[in-house]
């Protein structure tokens, strides 16, 4: 791309127009195609999901648009924002002058994005200052509406407060402010739900549909969730190695995908209705591996010899029905639900004879600067032989701390947590060293979970070191045995963490649980961090250990729709109470609860046919 930032005609309908964008990244003589021959167009007041797995190019192609790739990276073709060309030679300057006031971004982690050591309503009050070029006083009333005008709680109160004093989805407002400052024709929204609770989702993806309303700008939503994109969009862009294989209205794509990679995007979302993910199998390439031909055809089961050997061409991402397939698929989504293994008719608060993990009347305390904090009070629950329970709630409702009772790692302040019969010793003692033979944690994030400077293969023979089991060559066999049953090559035993991928170090974690053979095995948010396909297969795999093992699985997610697919049981919790225990199918179709009625409202689920609304619980 030749030349300085270009100002054009205003043409208001198109706020966007990208055409054969690619950028490659560039250090010295070596220089590799992130983004490939990329066209979309978004027109006013309409919402443009852009979707795909990690690695696709869906961010990069954003920061692109607003010029702010730096000096390593190359783009060619043509982007159009609102009134001005963006070209690699723009000044500063000049791009400064278009971020802000024709486009603007929010991200994943708003809080990331705010300085920690300013007041919010003075962050705003710059912004305003700068992108409008009025006084601080007139900025200040901007500012304050700006707050309105995005439904902040008590907004005259906020303005004084602290990033951190702020919640999540309180910041996240405060950012669309910030994004709303200038007035812009268009919006980049990074994943800006991704890290919020379902509730405060819901609440987000409302306001920007209103903004939407209010102002026509238009909007380009990037996100993994297909649930959102039918939530919100109003056209989709499937990106996959770089480039968009398909496009088109959110209705047709949703209902009728024509991509086989689409597809299996759909089909590896979990519902509320129960629908059992599928995972794409493999992981998309990196760029500078990326296969001749179709980049999707290793993974692909239509993919034919001239899928391997030539390229399709480019689907465009302007709204209309394109597809870049050779075999492009036809029809509907035939979806046939799996059968389900029925579940125990017991309540799960009622202890049976094969009950292995119980909590009566448990409490927990945590000691803070003001005294004590109660985080749950009151639990009453029991895990039984080959039962999947499911713990739901949002941040803060005390899901964590419901698992840390039941690993030892807190002491109950009141009531008791049993495993067999017995209390469970408390971690550091030496009871609990044999108690963690029978109990295992599955943590959220895999690579913090395993050591970077350790081999794949040792961490998983780790715990039968430690407790002493079986002689060298015997804990290797059962080292190949754990990777097997993981889903993992045997090869990757000799690798480190960072040469994996996430999925796979997820399904390490799993497998190095598995190795003392424990009767219990509870994840905490273990398939929160990994992208939609992968996610489905580990829940494919703890489903499939289930069946093997008859093993028993706490689930602590605020996914409901992994709840669904995944639990015999499930559990409720709010503000550190247990609102709702019962059997899944039950509860997700008839709820008792108006908190459990409002989680699955406020749920975006890819067979959602028409918009949920929730009332807000006082």
């Amino acid at each position: 791309m030749e030349g300085p930032a270009e100002e054009l005609k205003a043409d208001r309908s198109t706020p966007l127009e990208i055409s054969g964008l690619t950028v490659s990244l560039k250090t010295g003589a070596w220089k590799c195609a992130i983004v490939e021959d990329v066209s979309l167009r978004v027109r006013s007041g309409e919402i443009l999901g852009l979707v795909g797995e990690s690695g696709s190019g869906k961010t990069v192609t954003c920061l692109a648009a607003l010029g702010l790739l730096g000096s390593a990276w190359q783009t060619e073709g043509e982007i159009r924002l609102a009134r001005t060309r963006i070209t690699d030679a723009a000044s500063a300057s000049q791009l400064v002058s278009v971020r802000g006031r024709e486009a603007a971004m929010i991200f994943q982690d708003a809080s990331a994005s705010l300085n920690p050591i300013e007041k919010i309503g003075k962050q705003l009050t710059k912004t305003v200052a700068r992108l409008r070029g009025v006084s601080t006083g007139e900025a200040r009333e901007i500012a304050l509406d700006l707050l309105r005008r995005v439904e902040m709680p008590d907004p005259e109160e906020r303005f004084h407060s602290y990033p951190f004093q702020l919640s999540g989805g309180q910041n996240q407002r405060v950012m669309i402010a910030v994004a709303l400052a200038g007035r812009p024709e268009l919006l980049f929204a990074d994943e800006p739900t991704t890290a919020l609770d379902v509730t405060v989702q819901s609440q987000i993806l409302d306001l920007i549909k209103s903004l939407r309303e209010e102002t026509k700008m238009g909007v380009v939503f990037v996100t993994h969730d297909l649930g959102v994109v039918k939530e919100v969009c109003d056209s989709v862009a499937v990106m996959y190695a770089g480039r968009i294989v398909e496009s088109g209205s959110v209705e047709r794509i949703m209902n009728a995908p024509r991509h086989p990679y689409t597809l299996g995007l759909i089909e590896s979302m979990p519902t509320l209705s129960g629908h059992v993910p599928e995972g794409i199998e493999g992981q998309v390439p990196a760029p500078d591996k990326r296969p001749p031909g179709c980049a999707f055809a290793p993974r692909c089961h239509n993919a034919q010899e001239r899928c391997r050997t030539q390229l399709p061409l480019g689907a465009q991402g302007d709204g209309g029905d394109s597809v870049a397939c050779f075999f492009p698929l036809a029809g509907g989504l035939g979806r046939a639900e799996r059968p389900e293994r029925r579940s125990h008719s017991r309540p799960a608060d009622e202890p049976g004879p094969d009950t292995l993990l119980s909590l009566n009347g448990a409490a927990c305390d945590y000691a803070t600067r003001r005294g004590r904090f109660r985080a749950v009070s009151g639990i009453t629950l029991s895990l039984n032989e080959g039962d999947r329970l499911a713990v739901i709630g949002e941040s803060g409702s005390g899901k964590s701390t419901i698992g840390k009772l039941m690993l030892g790692i807190e002491p109950t302040s009141e009531g008791t947590a049993t495993f067999m019969g017995k209390p469970v010793p408390i971690l550091g003692t030496s009871d609990h060293i044999a108690f963690a033979r029978s109990v295992q944690l599955v943590p959220q994030n895999p690579f913090l979970s395993l050591d970077p400077r350790a081999t794949i293969g040792s961490q998983i023979e780790e715990p039968l070191e430690i407790h002493g089991i079986g002689t060298k060559q015997e804990r290797r066999a059962r080292r190949r045995e754990l990777l097997e049953s993981a889903g993992l090559a045997p090869d990757l035993a000799t690798r480190y963490p960072h040469e994996i991928s996430g999925g796979q170090c997820q399904r390490a974690v799993i497998a190095r649980a598995l190795a003392l053979r424990p009767k219990v095995l509870i994840c905490d948010e273990a398939t929160a961090s990994l992208d939609v396909s992968v996610q489905a297969r580990i829940i494919e795999l703890l489903r499939e250990l289930h069946r093997m093992h008859d093993l028993s699985i706490v689930f602590i997610t605020h996914d409901l729709r992994l709840a669904r697919s995944l639990c015999s049981h499930v559990a409720v919790m709010r503000s550190g109470q247990l609102v709702e225990l019962g059997e899944t199918s039950p509860t997700f179709e008839a709820p008792e609860h108006p908190y459990t009625l409002q989680l699955l409202a406020s749920m975006p689920d890819v067979e959602g046919t028409e918009s949920r609304t929730m009332e807000t619980m006082q």
